[in-house]
């Protein structure tokens, strides 16, 4: 376990806040931390920056994260890592699709390479990290168009040499059910599970016996295709299985 204190936090929206800390961490874009704070239980968290000083971009939900947006200049937190694999480096023209808080794990590669990026939220409140002339979809319509991320991304699919995408789960499972499977556009996501220990132990982020902390957490679309436990059901914290809402069964 690793401890470093932190260079500064702001609050990117309501609840949604990066986070500086003072480390010489050796990390790619794409890769996650297992992060703790006294009083709140070791979450993995994602590099939203992969430079030195390294940022992670949360929203608050549990103890772990509400503790961390308490942090000020100085204070200390906890991490090993990082862990898991990296995207990669991409050439020709690029997209990163980001939903929910998926945009601070693309963001590291946002820095990095160009691209054109696609944003979502539900409304305008809960956007963050946005720059002038990324591409932004609300489902409210209260911030340019007016339905999802992936409504607004499909149509140009084909325009693209590498996209990178990272989002909750059931958004991503609506992308991919959408996409011409026969694309020779390299598409890559980011994939979002619980995970307990980040060294493919627990196998609470398994898919398929594929340990997404371990195996992953990056993974090309035609290794997607073949999970089919993908956008259909997840380990609870107790173990026990849940089905999504929106999946077929």
């Amino acid at each position: 376990m690793q401890h470093a204190k932190v260079i500064s936090i702001e609050r990117d929206n309501k609840d949604v806040f990066t986070l500086v800390f003072d480390s010489k961490i050796s990390a790619e874009p794409g890769q996650f931390i297992m992060i703790w704070v006294p009083g709140g239980k070791e979450i993995p968290m994602s590099l939203s920056s992969t430079s030195n000083p390294p940022a992670i971009t949360f929203r608050t939900f549990g103890e772990t994260t509400r503790t961390l947006a308490t942090l000020k200049p100085g204070d200390r937190l906890f991490f090993r890592g990082p862990y898991g694999n990296s995207y990669p480096r991409p050439t020709g023209k690029v997209a990163y699709v980001g939903g929910g808080t998926g945009l601070a794990s693309l963001n590291s590669m946002i820095l990095k390479y160009d691209g054109d990026v696609f944003a979502g939220a539900r409304t305008k409140d809960d956007l963050f990290l946005i720059k002038d002339g990324y591409k932004v979809a609300t489902d409210d319509g209260s911030l340019g168009f007016k339905g999802t991320v992936v409504d607004l991304f499909v149509p140009h699919l084909s325009e693209y040499d590498y996209v990178f995408v990272c989002g909750p789960e059931p958004m991503v499972k609506t992308l991919i059910d959408r996409l011409d499977k026969k694309t020779k556009t390299r598409i890559f996501f980011s994939l979002e599970r619980l995970m307990k220990c980040g060294i493919g132990i627990c196998d609470s982020c398994s898919i398929n016996g594929i340990r997404v902390c371990k195996d992953g957490t990056i993974f090309e679309l035609q290794e997607v295709l073949k999970m089919t436990e993908f956008g259909i059901s997840r380990r609870r914290e107790s173990g026990k299985i849940e089905f999504f809402a929106t999946a077929k069964r």
